[in-house]
């Protein structure tokens, strides 16, 4: 099973947070084991929300889609069908 510090980097930031407050919640009243896991997680977790922070966000451009040409209206010689004699 993979450690938690190590997944803590691959996870998107709603997930950061949640994780964030959990640890938060369990370093104040879970067991002695939890309270233990969550002291050594919050450092690593709060280090990881500093760097993201820091690091400059790329702004992705969603590309443009060409114009739509427009479309000649049809004329009443345009519109009719051929006749199964021709």
């Amino acid at each position: 099973m993979i450690p938690l510090a190590d997944m803590i980097p691959a996870m998107s930031d709603p997930d950061l947070k949640a994780l964030r407050a959990n640890a938060a919640r369990l370093s104040e009243s879970g067991t002695a084991v939890q309270m233990t896991a969550a002291a050594e997680i919050l450092p690593l977790i709060d280090a990881e929300t500093a760097r993201r922070a820091d690091s400059p966000v790329a702004v992705v451009k969603k590309p443009r889609a060409p114009a739509k040409k427009k479309a000649v209206p049809a004329t009443g010689h345009q519109t009719v069908l051929p006749s199964k004699a021709a």
